[in-house]
């Protein structure tokens, strides 16, 4: 089994990899002029969310010291940041293309992603954080705190969309454009409930994974 050290080092030469990539071949919709920019979109924070974060970790598995006295800030921003941003990037993406490719990809722009593009960005990155999942035993928050972080992830995305399409009359996801008042907040609502769920996911399985002992109910806030 791959050590923690060997996995986040692993992770740093591959998210190099990234940024040059990126830098090489900018992933930039010249067809788009809205508000916001790249930073519309989930992918894109998810994408700058794990370079950064595997960065970090790759750089600190070169000193212990450090590593060790973060070790908790580390396992809560990937607790309720990295594994289910990933994770619902991953499945809400294909799910709704898997449905119509329209809800998710514009097709009347002139933009289109390769291949092998959009599954760097919609499919490679849950293999990291399910990998991380299996080989490291992270230390949860409390019940309450984590699902409160979640919650704020997911509910300040909801924010940021209606924002642009406040600013500038654009949906960032076709499929808005469809919807009333009253099904855009089922929508966020979904969104919101879709996101603590992968949060919990993470949780239960890595309690199930590492033999951690999982309080669902119970809240204790002096232990994590």
């Amino acid at each position: 089994m791959i050590s923690e050290t060997s996995f986040y080092k692993l992770m740093l030469l591959y998210h190099v990899y990234v940024i040059l990539y990126r830098f090489l071949f900018p992933m930039v919709n010249k067809d788009d002029h809205y508000f916001g920019g790249d930073w519309k979109y989930l992918t894109h924070w998810n994408a700058m969310v794990q370079i950064l974060y595997y960065l970090l970790n790759g750089m600190l598995a070169f000193n212990c010291d450090w590593k060790d006295k973060s070790v908790y800030i580390r396992s809560h921003i990937f607790s309720c940041l990295v594994f289910p941003l990933a994770g619902f990037v991953t499945v809400m993406f294909w799910t709704l293309h898997s449905i119509n490719p329209s809800l998710v990809i514009d097709p009347n722009s002139e933009y289109q992603e390769t291949a092998w593009l959009n599954h760097m960005k919609h499919t490679y990155v849950i293999f990291w954080p399910v990998g991380e999942l299996l080989i490291i035993n992270h230390t949860y928050p409390p019940n309450f705190i984590g699902s409160i972080s979640a919650f704020f992830v997911s509910a300040l995305y909801m924010l940021w969309v209606h924002i642009i399409y406040f600013v500038d009359n654009f949906w960032v996801y076709p499929i808005l454009q469809n919807f009333g008042l009253f099904e855009r907040l089922m929508f966020c609502c979904t969104i919101i409930s879709f996101y603590q769920a992968f949060y919990l996911m993470g949780k239960c399985a890595n309690s199930f994974i590492h033999g951690n002992k999982f309080k669902f109910i119970k809240l204790e806030l002096d232990s994590v």
